[in-house]
């Protein structure tokens, strides 16, 4: 039987403070308290889920967002991925160093760039398809029940739904 919400925020709540005996205070009650703390929990969970496969949680965004739009500009895909475009340059400069990803310019304007996926960012891609689906659901499966899963999902596309309408 899975723990209840309430039963696994005390847990986890109890477990960090005791070890720490730090004093939390109103954090417990944050959900961006959470939401930092889940991500890091869930790129640990994927690099261990991924190790030997030379690919990280941060990488899958991209390169399914490019595989599935090739010859996405640079701004396009900061859109997608709601991201800035300095971090973004970042990425793809990280990606084009892995030899997953090459830049051209745009045929239909010399100022711009376009991004596809190489045969090695490809060969990539098609090996994250086959696990990614399966870590989210390891890590899911792990506390909650599918309709749970489902729900929070679903919770968290309205969410951001609702605040990126905020952002147009």
């Amino acid at each position: 039987m899975k723990p209840s919400i309430d039963q696994a925020i005390a847990r986890s709540v109890s477990a960090q403070a005791t070890a720490a005996a730090i004093e939390l205070g109103p954090l417990t009650k944050r959900f961006g308290y959470y939401l930092r703390r889940l991500q890091h929990a869930y790129k640990k969970h994927f690099s261990t889920s991924a190790a030997g496969m030379d690919v990280q949680a941060r990488d899958v965004g991209p390169l399914f967002v490019i595989g599935l739009n090739p010859g996405i500009t640079p701004s396009q895909l900061a859109a997608a991925l709601m991201m800035d475009a300095a971090p973004v340059t970042t990425m793809l400069n990280a990606l084009a160093a892995r030899g997953w990803i090459v830049r051209h310019v745009s045929s239909a304007d010399a100022r711009s760039r376009v991004i596809y996926l190489t045969a090695e960012g490809q060969t990539t891609l098609d090996l994250v398809r086959g696990i990614e689906g399966k870590i989210d659901q390891h890590f899911l499966d792990h506390a909650l029940t599918a309709e749970e899963g489902k729900q929070l999902i679903g919770l968290l596309a309205k969410l951001l739904a609702a605040h990126r309408s905020l952002d147009d």
